[in-house]
């Protein structure tokens, strides 16, 4: 029962009204058409009635009225057309005659019997007509118009026979259709009781699959143009347009719902913010307060460098040449340090800052640490992220040639992959395998170069062997050549 229901309510509108104008007017065919047969019938009876009645009676005037034309026929002055009528007075009784046929099949014993005594008498009779109309003798005439008499007063008593005789089947005819008639009404009536049970039943359903969600959907409206959005959701019984109207519409109350308590929390949330503005320009305030006093009580780093450079120049004026050229480089490195707002620099640039690194720890070592430069000389302005070649030979000289010495070299080139800088050492070199997040030879400048080359759209590769040496690989990323060629 439930899947039914559940299917009519899945049933569209348009099926749903035509079902249901269908079924009612399916009810009211049947009850015209069972009123219809009941008229039908009654008449069909009483037509047949009727038609026996109307038969009888009419031979009957036609037999009368051929018995007056006979009347004024033997009268001693005939009026001039008094045969002609008598004619027409015969032609219409036999047309009546004719009527009364009799039918074995259709008509009682009775009526059978006395319907052939009159055909039977009217034989006989129209012999003596016929005899009398052909006679010329008034003695004649009048002879067979006694005889006519006799027998005309033999068939007016077979037809009062038949006419009692179908009065009387006819009053039982009656009674009989009287009562098919109130049987049939008994039934028309229990059809009728049924009809408006079905026709309730029909509208109960209309009301509660169409009326009834209508009238909730616009409850629903009412509730929500009073700004009651809270309010449950319309319930959807079924799949038909009233449904998908239902679930669009609880779709939208959930919408409004959903963008009233959004711009709730982001009225909040500005709230919140214009507060926070205001406690954080209260605490740059101060910030700036606190950062004056502090430059004010720290030593500026650019008086180092002043200090560095102040330095070179007596160098120089004591003809110090090595400690003055230690003194610039030293200066030029911790100047490229200081500019901390660049975050990508020229690879000429990161070349000239890794000569002066090595000068300073060729001036350490000595001859046990060697490096080579092997740069193209094309690619000087190739932009790059700042700071990835100095730490990688730092990383080289601290673990793989600080014990035993060697030699760094250090290549750029253009490659299949594009641009690449190889830095290579014949150091003690490591297993990567074995090397994890502990050992020495993980270094976190390497994982600060390889995520700022993968940032970048580069990358970064670390092959290295016991014994043999470590290389490092960087592939400058596509994005910094388009950064270069728009700069």
């Amino acid at each position: 029962m439930k899947w039914l229901q559940q299917k009519w309510y899945d049933v569209s509108i348009r099926t749903k009204s035509i079902l249901l104008m269908g079924m009612m007017l399916a009810v009211t065919w049947v009850l015209v058409a069972l009123v219809m047969i009941q008229l039908h019938t009654f008449s069909e009876r009483s037509s047949v009635i009727m038609d026996e009645y109307m038969d009888i009676t009419g031979f009957m005037d036609a037999f009368s009225a051929e018995n007056a034309s006979l009347e004024a026929y033997m009268r001693p002055i005939q009026p001039i057309d008094a045969k002609e009528d008598y004619l027409a007075a015969i032609q219409m009784t036999n047309r009546c005659l004719e009527e009364l046929c009799p039918d074995l099949q259709a008509d009682r014993r009775e009526e059978y019997a006395l319907k052939r005594a009159i055909r039977n008498a009217m034989t006989y009779y129209r012999e003596s007509q016929r005899i009398l109309l052909d006679a010329e003798k008034p003695s004649e005439m009048i002879e067979h118009y006694l005889l006519l008499k006799t027998q005309s007063s033999y068939i007016d008593g077979y037809t009062r026979d038949l006419l009692h005789s179908q009065m009387v089947q006819g009053g039982m005819q009656w009674q009989e259709a009287d009562r098919i008639n109130a049987r049939s009404s008994k039934q028309f009536v229990a059809f009728l009781i049924v009809a408006t049970v079905l026709m309730g039943l029909t509208l109960v359903v209309f009301k509660r699959s169409i009326l009834a969600p209508l009238a909730a959907l616009g409850q629903a409206a009412d509730t929500i143009s009073a700004g009651h959005y809270e309010a449950p959701p319309v319930v959807v019984r079924g799949d038909d347009e009233l449904g998908r109207t239902a679930k669009s519409f609880n779709l939208m109350q959930a919408e409004i719902r959903h963008t009233i308590w959004a711009l709730e929390k982001q009225s909040e949330m500005e709230k919140h913010l214009l507060e926070k503005e205001v406690e954080a320009a209260q605490m740059q305030k101060k910030l700036q307060e606190g950062r004056f006093a502090q430059l004010q009580s720290q030593i500026n780093p650019h008086f180092l460098f002043n200090t560095l450079s102040t330095i070179a120049a007596l160098a120089h004026e004591e003809q110090a040449p090595l400690s003055e050229d230690l003194i610039l480089r030293l200066s030029n490195f911790f100047r490229y340090s200081l500019e901390s707002d660049e975050k990508i620099v020229a690879l000429g640039r990161e070349i000239g800052l890794l000569r002066d690194y090595m000068e300073l720890q060729e001036t350490r070592y000595g001859d046990r640490i060697t490096m080579e430069v092997h740069a193209d000389p094309a690619l000087s302005d190739v932009p790059v992220p700042k700071f990835i070649l100095q730490p990688l030979v730092e990383n080289a000289i601290i673990h793989g040639l600080k014990e035993c010495g060697g030699l760094v070299r250090v290549r750029t080139f253009r490659g299949r992959r594009g641009i690449t800088i190889m830095v290579t050492d014949n150091g003690c070199g490591f297993c990567p395998q074995q090397s994890g997040g502990t050992t020495a030879h993980h270094s976190v400048g390497l994982d600060n170069i390889r995520e700022r080359m993968e940032l970048s759209g580069g990358k970064m590769d670390v092959f290295s062997r016991p014994g043999l040496g470590t290389c490092v690989r960087l592939i400058v990323g596509e994005e910094l050549h388009v950064q270069g060629a728009g700069g």
